[in-house]
């Protein structure tokens, strides 16, 4: 039953981290309320709700909550080989590159203690692993462009407010999809062509 695999998902993880283990251990809280026609539809973020609450009222630190909270939202990741290398990105951006390694371990124990019989490379967690490990260098957030918010103003005499942020995030997203767009003189070329096609100054 659940409470048998959570257990079983808890044991598989590092006796090392204990935070992890908790979030094995409250990994498939949100079952409990989401079965339907045999699916567990949405289990994971109704679960991480709960799993928030359930560890307020225990007073565990806000630090280790969030990353318990966060490993189990994102636990139901379905990947395969067709995924684009942007594809990829996109999955490092929303998980976020220091949660990556909670995440497959969670993925593993989950797997370990579901008694499923994964072929080698763990059902292709091997194999997205080294293609993260190939993504390292691309940018995923606005931090890691080759402008900023400043730049963006000098260049395209902007004032501060929510066009310059959503002129990032618009850059971002394509530079996600085209590391190569991430150069300087190439961003602000395109933030001068959105500026100019949406009539923003």
């Amino acid at each position: 039953d659940a409470l048998d695999h959570s257990l079983r998902t808890a044991d598989a993880l590092p006796a090392s981290d204990p935070t992890l283990r908790l979030a094995g251990l409250l990994h498939d809280l949100g079952k409990a309320t989401t079965l339907k026609d045999g699916h567990f539809y949405g289990h994971e973020h109704i679960g991480a709700g709960l799993a928030v609450a359930a560890l307020d009222r225990l007073r565990l630190p806000r630090d280790e909550i969030a990353r318990i909270a966060h490993v189990i939202r994102h636990h139901m990741f379905a990947y395969d080989a067709s995924w684009t290398d942007a594809a990829v990105r996109r999955f490092v951006q929303r998980v976020g590159r220091e949660r990556i390694a909670d995440l497959f371990a969670l993925r593993r124990a989950d797997t370990i203690a579901s008694g499923a019989r994964e072929p080698d490379g763990q059902g292709g967690l091997d194999e997205l692993a080294a293609r993260i490990a190939a993504q390292e260098a691309a940018a995923i957030d606005e931090a890691a462009l080759a402008v900023d918010g400043h730049d963006l103003m000098r260049a395209l005499d902007l004032g501060p407010g929510p066009t310059v942020g959503a002129l990032l995030a618009e850059l971002l997203e394509r530079v996600i999809d085209d590391p190569t767009l991430n150069e300087r003189t190439t961003l602000l070329r395109i933030a001068r062509d959105l500026r100019d096609a949406t009539s923003v100054d």
